[in-house]
């Protein structure tokens, strides 16, 4: 099978450090479940690795992504 998007990426030069830390900026958020002063809940980070909030529970901060126009990508 001949896959144009396999062949086109071969010759692309690698992506920079600072090209791949602003990718999906502006479009993802990144949820994680961490433990933050003595509570279980989630971080949200940024696509460049930016600790934007925590929040108690997982709803709350998908909901908080989506409202600010983001794509919650989850995160273990």
């Amino acid at each position: 099978m001949n896959n144009p998007m396999i062949g086109s990426a071969k010759n692309q030069p690698p992506m920079s450090s600072q090209a791949f830390a602003e990718w999906g900026a502006g479009a993802f958020a990144y949820l994680k479940p961490e433990h933050e002063q003595g509570i279980n809940g989630y971080a949200i980070y940024a696509a460049d690795g930016r600790h934007l909030a925590f929040v108690e529970n997982r709803d709350t901060a998908k909901a908080l992504v989506l409202q600010n126009q983001l794509m919650p990508v989850y995160v273990q």
